[in-house]
């Protein structure tokens, strides 16, 4: 068996096992989609609120006094 054959078996021997770390029970997946859906929606709220005030401003913005 050559190296690179015995490290793929090694790393596929490694997936198997669960990872370490912290799990989110399904309610906080729940909460984490929601806040981030929250956040997309204020964040693509605000851009349409920046180009809207630009529309309306028109031109004379870059007319200085």
């Amino acid at each position: 068996m050559s190296v690179v054959e015995s490290r793929v078996r090694d790393h596929l021997s490694n997936q198997q096992d669960p990872q370490p770390g912290i799990r989110l029970t399904e309610q906080q997946q729940r909460a984490r989609r929601a806040r981030s859906l929250a956040i997309a929606l204020a964040l693509g709220g605000l851009a349409l609120l920046f180009y809207v005030v630009t529309l309306v401003k028109g031109p004379g913005v870059l007319t200085q006094p």
